[in-house]
């Protein structure tokens, strides 16, 4: 099971992916998507002029980032691991931390 912790407060985005799907060949398509996808927002955080104060971590099983100034990228991102975890929510959950 793959889970996203993900949250976006004033202009400071966290996300967090840990985990991996189970075994098989679309099991195997949702760590490769969910990977892609963070990998991708990641390298727009680093190169977005607007990003700042961008800090993440990426190794086996656990993706981190933790950027101030992200908007449209982590959106988009967020928009597609949803999708995924429409189809396959036996490998994929993603929670929001709600704030006042």
């Amino acid at each position: 099971m793959i889970r996203i912790f993900a949250d976006k407060i004033g202009d400071r985005c966290r996300f967090l992916a840990t985990g991996h799907a189970m075994a098989g060949a679309e099991r195997e398509a949702v760590c490769t998507g969910v990977s892609a996808l963070a990998g991708a927002l990641i390298f727009y955080a680093l190169q977005a002029p607007d990003c700042h104060r961008v800090r993440y971590s990426m190794q086996p099983g656990e993706v981190f980032l933790s950027c101030h100034g992200l908007d449209q990228g982590f959106a988009l991102v967020m928009n597609g691991l949803a999708a995924m975890a429409e189809q396959y929510p036996e490998d994929l959950v993603i929670e929001r931390q709600p704030h006042p």
